[in-house]
């Protein structure tokens, strides 16, 4: 599924269209727009110039000159494309933003677990308000981090899933900064020292600002929005596999229903 770094890539291609205006909305299947009124999205967006283009945790926002701004919740297989013909829109396209200028902004989703809606700018905090820090801007510090974590005993790993504490840290990623950072993923939070929370500061930044720039790499070559094994990963869904670090084989375990893949030296408990 997409994950930050995708989102991420997904805001940064797009920027690079330029924008244009939004001639009309075409919703290509029922039901994606996220128990709005389909005809909400369709008026809102239709003869807008686009104004910007930003991301909030998994979601790709398109800001309109209306004061709204379209939020696009990728789901588990979701994409947004700049496309140049709309004679030839992806084939699992559920809703494009037909541009006047000529193309369009499709939003591809095979599964349907995401959805499109639209929201007046000053509303957007209460839509948000869910979600925790964003890793990659400057206000996520360690001391930050150290606050969201605060007052539980509950495993690491799984509470850096914990949308609501930091944003955009998926199964993947989580793992990957754990090792770097040398923690084990079943140490309890609050156990965790002021150096083990730098280090995993640090880890998390750099795996997902290392993760972005792969993601862009990897699709110089015609691998468009690489799978984890495509980004040079040291621990996930390779178990049995030697530590890149210290050769002990790689460890998979269970963690509130979702795998964790860990070095058991190297992230000794």
């Amino acid at each position: 599924m997409p994950e930050l770094p995708e989102a991420e890539y997904m805001v940064r291609r797009l920027r690079e269209t330029g924008g244009g205006t939004i001639a009309k909305v075409e919703i290509l299947r029922p039901g994606m727009t996220g128990g709005q009124p389909a005809r909400t999205l369709a008026k809102l967006a239709a003869r807008q110039p686009i104004v910007g283009f930003g991301r909030r945790a998994k979601s790709v926002l398109i800001e309109l000159g209306n004061g709204h701004t379209i939020r696009i919740r990728l789901g588990m297989s979701g994409h947004v494309y700049h496309v140049r013909d709309t004679g030839i829109l992806p084939r699992f396209t559920r809703i494009a933003f037909l541009l006047e200028q000529g193309g369009a902004l499709a939003f591809e989703d095979a599964r349907t677990f995401g959805d499109v809606t639209i929201h007046a700018n000053e509303r957007l905090p209460e839509v948000f308000a869910d979600l925790g820090q964003e890793p990659l801007e400057a206000a996520f510090t360690a001391a930050s981090l150290t606050e969201a974590l605060r007052g539980t005993r509950a495993p690491i790993k799984p509470l850096l899933l914990d949308q609501r504490r930091v944003v955009g840290l998926g199964n993947i990623w989580a793992a990957e900064a754990l090792w770097q950072s040398r923690i084990h993923p079943a140490t309890p939070t609050r156990d965790l020292t002021a150096k083990q929370l730098k280090a995993l500061h640090r880890a998390i930044v750099d795996v997902l600002t290392k993760a972005v720039e792969n993601t862009f790499k990897a699709t110089q070559t015609g691998a468009d929005f690489p799978e984890a094994d495509l980004l040079a990963v040291a621990v996930y869904q390779r178990d049995g596999q030697p530590c890149r670090r210290c050769k002990r084989p790689v460890e998979r375990v269970i963690q509130a229903g979702r795998s964790t893949f860990f070095c058991p030296k190297c992230q000794a408990a």
